[in-house]
């Protein structure tokens, strides 16, 4: 059997929210012809940056997430703005997270974050010989610290489970096997 595309019949929003809309969506099945409603999130691209400092330190930051209750060990990132390039949103979220900026930048690819029920993707970049510019410059409910690490240090940390975040694991992996120009 050919898997394809299945044909939308009719999109709902059912909730806008601050970060995400709900939609509904009623889809048929180009095989069975079966038709089905299917819950779809429609967020914002996203970035991640892994950026390493002049000591070949990986910048880290730890934050409270809402979702799981908990803080997490993450990398600088955030949401693309519409119409604004994702370069210069990790270029941006760096500076603002961690108040680093570089001026090596490499794009090392683009996974989506679960396309199940989400729409959206993100692109992770690589900031090389990151030197401290600026103060944070937080959004208002954003608390976060910076932490350094080692390259063995944050293999550890994926391995115990001290980096969690399925997004930033996929960027350390995306760091460990590709890597284009930016």
């Amino acid at each position: 059997m050919k898997i394809t595309k299945w044909k939308i019949h009719q999109k709902e929003v059912v909730l806008t929210a601050h970060v995400f809309r709900y939609q509904k969506v009623k889809s048929e099945s180009p095989t069975t012809n079966q038709v089905g409603d299917f819950d779809v999130v429609q967020c914002l691209n996203w970035v991640n940056v892994i950026a390493f400092n002049d000591k070949d330190e990986c910048l880290l930051v730890k934050q409270y997430r809402h979702g799981i209750e908990d803080v997490t060990i993450e990398i600088p990132g955030g949401a693309v703005h519409h119409g604004e390039d994702p370069l210069l949103a990790a270029k941006r979220e760096l500076r603002e997270e961690t108040g680093h900026s570089a001026n090596r930048w490499l794009h090392l690819g683009r996974v989506d974050a679960n396309p199940a029920f989400m729409n959206n993707a993100c692109d992770t970049y690589l900031a090389l010989d990151a030197i401290k510019t600026h103060e944070l410059e937080l959004d208002p409910f954003e608390e976060i610290e910076v932490v350094y690490k080692s390259k063995n240090e944050i293999r550890s940390m994926i391995l115990n489970r001290e980096i969690t975040h399925s997004l930033v694991v996929a960027a350390f992996y995306l760091f460990e096997f590709g890597c284009t120009e930016a």
